[in-house]
């Protein structure tokens, strides 16, 4: 492991018993962390105006050293200004020394009082600050509260050069106090910021059995205040003697390694004070989510999350995954998350659990919770991310048609369209895929309908032909691959069935049905024609008794077919004028018939006051008479005899 030094400058030259009350916290919580590393060595020297000799520190000789520091720390003369250029080059001519002096460390906890001299070289000051920085050496400054605003400010700068830390130890707030721990952890959490009262307070750390090391840090702003810390088999762990574990004035501070898996509880109690604690936990189990993250609306969702130790992906046994979603209407789903290779799970055992939820239907950004859980342990560890739920591009059937007609001929099947949300989406043909499902082969194209500006559209046509003559069912399914969204999409597959038939007779080019239609209108065309030829043009009246003209055959309009197959015949029922409709008048050469076939509510008919059924001969005029009325035929009107 990499030698490196943490060299601490301690200012002899404190304003008041204040700031050596914190400047002895910072340094016992300095000296204490960089002594965990054996690799480290720790080196503590006191400086005012001259510097004093240093001595270095090893971890079990922690408390034997500090108090001897103090005990034996220089006196100079009062309003003395410490030499903080002096003790700034002695520390990195002691860095130096080092063949690497990456990732050393230098402290100098100060009130920071600038003598005339030093007032007049801070450029010298900057130019160590530069060197520091060059050499990777992080110059760390502990402002002690007397300190004045423009040392501050200058050595504030010094630090930020080389990446280090100044934390300004204002007695009038305990949030430097909390800054000054943070430096010590890699992603500190306050999980408590509280005014202690006379009750006492219970707070739970929950471990996983996959942390390597805990750290918690505990302000106390009153000295007064108790803390107690308890280990998960129920037992009160106490400073000095479990772990690496430290009580200091106003700093608790608890660093383990491969902790004990469980809940620790912290208990306090105290009159009055501030009270916050901090932890930091270093667990090498991460949780990373695999696959989508945006889904379309009203399609399955299938969430993926992987376990991760140390970069490697495991499976844990002895623990359980869950998956928990809020939608946007507030509704919760959770489902176990599966690592067994069965349902949407692709592999079993590698570490990827999966699990398939329900469609959401509504566009929306959903929270997504994932939570690795020990069975016996309230210590679980969890990620949280976010999925989408977007309308996304789809195909849609406009059209279908059967391919009916002749083989070697091209025809439209199909027409589709794509769109998101009911808008056109413009896609090339390179994003559609498609597969032709037949036992026979049939020749199959996609066109797209041409849209000015741009080789996409989002109007296809699907076309099919066959070389041969076959009746056949044609399968075809056609689905989206594109980018949306910055992500790979595939679309539903749509699936659509054509029946093909070009077996059909063609004569003069026409299939066989539809010359029979053709020949069908030739010959309907050509019945009227000669009914209109062959038809004996009928014409006669009938009068009354005061020769007036009751009807007059030739405007009789008849039924066309009835006119075709008996041209010679007006039937009664084409008679408005007439109250019977059972029969007909028969017109043959010169002679006129009437022939009664009497129907239901027809009136009796006579002929010269005879009762008249079936056919009789009216050529002679006789009077007929039916329902009070009487008619006679006439080939003429009577007033053309006269």
């Amino acid at each position: 492991m990499k030698e490196k030094i943490t060299f601490i400058a301690f200012d002899i030259n404190y304003e008041d018993e204040v700031d050596f009350s914190i400047s002895k916290d910072i340094l016992n919580q300095i000296v204490r962390i960089h002594t965990l590393n054996a690799s480290e060595t720790v080196i503590l020297q006191p400086y005012g105006k001259n510097s004093y000799p240093f001595i270095d520190i090893k971890k079990d000789e922690i408390d034997e050293k500090i108090n001897k520091f103090f005990t034996d720390l220089p006196v100079e003369d009062e309003n003395q200004y410490s030499n903080h250029y002096l003790v700034i080059s002695e520390a990195f001519t002691k860095i130096a020394e080092l063949v690497d002096t990456t990732n050393s460390n230098f402290y100098m906890i100060s009130n920071l009082r600038l003598s005339d001299l030093e007032e007049s070289s801070e450029v010298k000051l900057k130019n160590l600050s530069d060197l520091y920085a060059s050499s990777q050496i992080t110059l760390n400054v502990m402002s002690l509260p007397s300190s004045r605003s423009p040392e501050r400010s200058l050595f504030e700068g010094f630090s930020e050069t080389t990446n280090g830390n100044f934390i300004d130890f204002d007695s009038s707030s305990t949030t430097s106090i909390i800054e000054f721990m943070k430096i010590f952890m890699d992603n500190p959490i306050s999980i408590l910021q509280t005014n202690l009262s006379s009750k006492p307070l219970s707070n739970f750390i929950n471990i996983p059995p996959t942390v390597k090391k805990v750290s918690l840090g505990i302000y106390k702003e009153n000295p007064q205040i108790n803390i107690s810390i308890i280990n998960p088999d129920g037992i009160e762990i106490k400073p000095n003697l479990d772990y690496d574990f430290w009580d200091l004035e106003r700093i608790l501070f608890l660093d383990i390694v491969n902790p004990q898996s469980g809940t620790w509880t912290i208990i306090s109690s105290g009159e009055s004070g501030r009270l916050e604690i901090l932890t930091d936990t270093q667990n090498p189990l991460i949780l990373e989510t695999y696959g989508q993250k945006i889904f379309g609306i009203g399609s399955e969702i299938i969430l993926e999350v992987g376990a991760y130790i140390d970069n490697q992906r495991l499976n844990i046994a002895d623990a359980e995954m869950q998956v928990r979603i809020r939608d946007n209407r507030g509704i919760e789903t959770i489902q176990i998350m599966n690592d067994l290779g069965n349902e949407s799970d692709k592999f079993p055992l590698d570490g990827i659990y999966t699990a398939k939820l329900p469609p959401i239907s509504d566009q929306s950004i959903v929270d997504v919770e994932y939570t690795l859980q020990w069975k016996n342990l309230s210590t679980p560890v969890k990620k949280n991310d976010q999925i989408k739920i977007e309308f996304f591009p789809e195909i849609e059937i406009t059209r279908i048609n059967d391919l009916n007609g002749k083989n070697n001929k091209e025809f439209l099947v199909t027409t589709f369209e794509t769109k998101v949300n009911n808008y056109p989406y413009l896609v090339g043909l390179d994003e559609i895929e498609k597969k032709i499902t037949s036992e026979n082969n049939f020749s199959f194209k996609i066109d797209p309908v041409k849209i000015k500006d741009t080789d996409k559209s989002y109007i296809f046509n699907i076309y099919l032909s066959s070389d041969e003559k076959i009746k056949d069912t044609v399968f075809i399914d056609i689905n989206l691959s594109t980018n949306y969204l910055e992500e790979s999409y595939e679309s539903i597959t749509k699936k659509i069935k054509i029946d093909v038939n070009t077996k059909y007779i063609y004569i003069f080019g026409l299939r066989y049905y539809y010359l029979l239609v053709v020949l069908g209108i030739i010959l309907l065309i050509s019945l009227v024609v000669i009914n209109n030829i062959r038809q004996t043009k009928i014409t006669g009246f009938l009068i009354d008794i005061q020769n007036n003209v009751i009807v007059d055959f030739s405007t009789i309009s008849r039924n066309i077919i009835i006119k075709f197959i008996y041209p010679k015949r007006i039937n009664f029922s084409d008679i408005k004028q007439l109250p019977y409709r059972g029969g007909f008048f028969e017109f043959i050469d010169e002679k006129i018939y009437m022939e009664i076939h009497p129907i239901k509510d027809d009136p009796s008919i006579r002929i010269n006051s005879l009762p008249a059924d079936e056919r009789n001969d009216i050529t002679q005029s006789p009077w007929i008479g039916s329902a009070g009325k009487q008619v006679r035929f006439k080939r003429t009107v009577p007033y053309l005899d006269i």
